[in-house]
């Protein structure tokens, strides 16, 4: 640690580097996208796309791999984890 890494998406970008505002934390760059370290919990951890919420499930999936992303809880009485679908689509 302690080092200090650029990253640019446009290399054109790198002109104009020292009027770039300094930003410090953890990301991950995937897909020409940067993703905060707080933020992975909102993306797929299969295709790092942003996560969508059922209401009526209460369970957040994804929509391009077709499943769930939170397990079926272990309440028997759970009224949204007994009619949950195998596949949210």
């Amino acid at each position: 640690m302690g080092r200090t890494m650029l990253l640019f998406l446009d290399p054109k970008i790198r002109e104009f580097k020292h009027k770039q505002k300094e930003v410090e934390g953890v990301f991950l760059l995937i897909n020409k996208r940067v993703i905060e370290r707080q933020e992975l919990a909102d993306f797929c951890h299969d295709c790092f796309t942003p996560l969508s919420y059922h209401e009526t499930f209460d369970a957040c999936y994804c929509t391009k791999c077709n499943a769930w992303r939170e397990e079926v809880c272990t309440d028997p009485t759970c009224e949204y984890c007994d009619i949950r679908p195998k596949r949210p689509l």
